[in-house]
Formats: C-alpha cells, sequence, structure tokens
C-alpha cells in the first residue's frame, strides 16, 4: 500500500516552511519524499550528515520520523533550524524585528566599501549591521527566526529582496555585481524600509501556522562538522540519506558570502579559498571517513544508506571506497543521473557538459529494493573487494 505523505501544496503549514532558503545544489523535495517514504516508516529515525538547508530533517519530521541533521555552513544551519523550529508566536517575531529597526545608529547606515553603497540602501544597510550586532541567533529561537527571514531576502532580483539587483541562490564576484550595475543603470539600490518588507513576507510564511506535527519533537540539527556535532539520537537511525559535498566543485562560502558578512560570520568581501572547495584529495577523504564514521555509530545493521554522489571518478570512488569499509555486509547499489537540463552553473557561464550524479544505494543483507530503486544495478565499483 503507498504510503501517504504530507501535503506540502501552499494551503498548508507545511507547504510554506519546506522551501525556506535559497540554497546552491539542493536537494529536490520530491527525491527525499520517496526515499524516506520507501525505506522508512513513522517513528523511525532519519540522519543527514550533511544536510544544507534542511530538506531531510524537515520531510522526515512532517512525515511522522525524528529528523536528525548537520551542517558546517551556518547559513544552510540556520535554514534547517529555522524551517523545521521556527518561533510559534508571530507577534513575537514581529516586535523583535521592530526592535532592531530601533536599534539602527547612524554608523551603521555607512557603507564601508563600493559594493555595500551600490547593493543596499542606507536603511536595508543598517538594518543588517544592527541584527548583526543583537541578534543571538545561535542560542536563541527568535532571533534565529528574525535572522533567517532577514537572509532569507537579503538578495534577489530587484524589487523580490532587499538588495539591488543580484541572484538569489548564489552571491557573485562583488567587483562583477559592481561592473554589471554600472553597465546596466543600476547604480542606484532601490529605497525599502527592511522591517515593512520583512513583516509583510512574515505574514505570508505563517498565514497557515508552524510545520512540526503534533506528538514529533523538532529535528536535532549540528552546526559544524559531522564528525564532531552530528546530533546523538536516542535510537539508532533507521535511513542515512545524503549527499556530502563534491570535491573541487563548489565553495559554500563564497557561494554565501553576503549572507554570511550578515551574520557577522564572513568579511565584508569573499575569501576565495580553494580549501573551502575539498580540492586537497587528502583532506576530503579524511572529511568523508570521518563524517561517515560518526554517522555509522548512530546506525544499526540493518540501517539503509542512501548517498547522492557526483558521478566524477574523483568523488565517486571516496566514497564508494570508504563505505565498503564501513558497511562491509551491506549490497551497494547504484543508478546513473546524467544531467539532462542545464544545470546551476550555466546560470554563471559555466555551460559546458557535466557528468551528472550517481545514486549508490546501500541494503542490508536481508533488504529488497524498493519502488523505483528495482532498476538499481550491482555497484560496479573496482575498489571494493
Amino acid at each position: 500500500m503507498k504510503k501517504k505523505l504530507a501535503d506540502l501544496s501552499y494551503s498548508t503549514a507545511a507547504g510554506r516552511w519546506a522551501r525556506l532558503g535559497p540554497y546552491y545544489a539542493m536537494f529536490p523535495i520530491p527525491f527525499v519524499e520517496r526515499i524516506v517514504s520507501l525505506f522508512s516508516s513513522k517513528g523511525d529515525t532519519v540522519i543527514d550528515p550533511f544536510c544544507g538547508r534542511g530538506t531531510s530533517p524537515f520531510i522526515a519530521m512532517i512525515n511522522g520520523r525524528q529528523g536528525v541533521g548537520c551542517d558546517n555552513n551556518p547559513i544552510a544551519w540556520l535554514y534547517s533550524k529555522t524551517k523545521t523550529d521556527p518561533y510559534p508566536e508571530i507577534e513575537a517575531v514581529r516586535t523583535r524585528i521592530s526592535q532592531v529597526r530601533e536599534a539602527v545608529t547612524r554608523d551603521d547606515c555607512q557603507p564601508i566599501n563600493e559594493f555595500q553603497e551600490l547593493a543596499f540602501c542606507r536603511l536595508v544597510l543598517g538594518f543588517v549591521n544592527a541584527a548583526k550586532r543583537i541578534l543571538s541567533w545561535q542560542d536563541d529561537q527568535l532571533d534565529r527566526t528574525v535572522i533567517t527571514m532577514l537572509i532569507q531576502h537579503l538578495h534577489d532580483k530587484k524589487g523580490h529582496g532587499l538588495s539591488n539587483q543580484l541572484r538569489h541562490s548564489r552571491a557573485l564576484s562583488p567587483d562583477y555585481c559592481i561592473r554589471w550595475w554600472k553597465t546596466n543603470g543600476y547604480e542606484k539600490p532601490p529605497e525599502i524600509e527592511p522591517d515593512k518588507f520583512l513583516t509583510k513576507r512574515l505574514h505570508w510564511r505563517y498565514a497557515k501556522g508552524t510545520p512540526r506535527p503534533a506528538g514529533i519533537d523538532a529535528p536535532a540539527i549540528g552546526l559544524g562538522k559531522a564528525s564532531s556535532c552530528l546530533p546523538k539520537t536516542d535510537r539508532p537511525a533507521d535511513l542515512v540519506i545524503t549527499s556530502p559535498p563534491y570535491s573541487n566543485v563548489t565553495d559554500y562560502r563564497a557561494d554565501n558570502w553576503i549572507r554570511l558578512w550578515a551574520l557577522g560570520e564572513g568579511p565584508e568581501l569573499p575569501d576565495w579559498n580553494a580549501e573551502q572547495k575539498y580540492a586537497n584529495t587528502e583532506l576530503y577523504g579524511e572529511m568523508l571517513l570521518k563524517s561517515f564514521n560518526t554517522t555509522c555509530n548512530y546506525t544499526h545493521r540493518e540501517t539503509v544508506w542512501y548517498i547522492r554522489s557526483d558521478a566524477r571518478l574523483r568523488t565517486r570512488n571516496m566514497i564508494s571506497g570508504i563505505i565498503a569499509k564501513i558497511l562491509p555486509n551491506h549490497r551497494a547499489y547504484e543508478l546513473p543521473a546524467p544531467y539532462v537540463r542545464k544545470t546551476q552553473t550555466a546560470l554563471y557561464g559555466d555551460d559546458g557538459p557535466k557528468p551528472g550524479e550517481i545514486d549508490l544505494l546501500y541494503l542490508p543483507p536481508r533488504r529488497k529494493r524498493l519502488g523505483f530503486t528495482i532498476q538499481f544495478e550491482p555497484s560496479n565499483f573496482s575498489f571494493r573487494n
């Protein structure tokens, strides 16, 4: 019998919170719904040690599972924590937004570089700096909800967010943005009252309530490396579903440099550091091994593992080799998932051919493949034995 999934239309609270958080290279919601439905049941625990904006723990939660996640990027952690456990009372959130506005000083409104001058009007810049100064987002649920709403709308197309014309999910180079604004007639940022702007969007988000079902605990989401910050579970996980960062592909800190600056977690201008792209193979392998070992400590012998990997051999072989050592008795299956449409990187001029991704399924000895995973083939990973 087909399992009924939670309704994610905008007529429900779950639907209005599910898509919170523009984040580069995100898990598609239907994909996570399918895996959670196939390989777990209500009351089970689902772990994602690289949870990004929190799609896996969110889908687990609204479908009656206990979600657990972790991410090393503060932006991803904020999205995950807030969408799964927002402050329950909208009036308190509105009041806190007003308090941020009242805390703005003259100095807060002064741009310190050309990018800030062209990206944000003085009212928005002042609000961002005041929020950065007074909100305790790591420890306080109310402050976390407010700052998440701010960074959600911090940059977008002109008129859709708090900024001049910018991409919504990915922050581009400041020099590129400045040149583009000057060339295309965007030398002046739009005048926006940030408290009114955010309050309007807050009402839409809260219109149907908050998403957590009665009787279900909010997912535990760790901030930091999975090897040390993955929250301990009350019971072993029944499903691990994740997609680790791909080696030498995406720099999540550079992609989010504007939002990280607004949190006080990054500099005023981006730091282009190759280490953030996991370019060093040895360090990348060490990170994966420690993260997956820690995750394995929170599972049992019958846990199903589902990993979406980059199809490039560098990432794929590293993941396959590590999992083969950690789960020697699991049966390994794979299904290539080549890109059939333009990828997100095509938006930024990278329109060359892409190898796509590959789904790796690890089943305990007596577990059957279900649903669409019947088409998976036994893994051809050459170093498995």
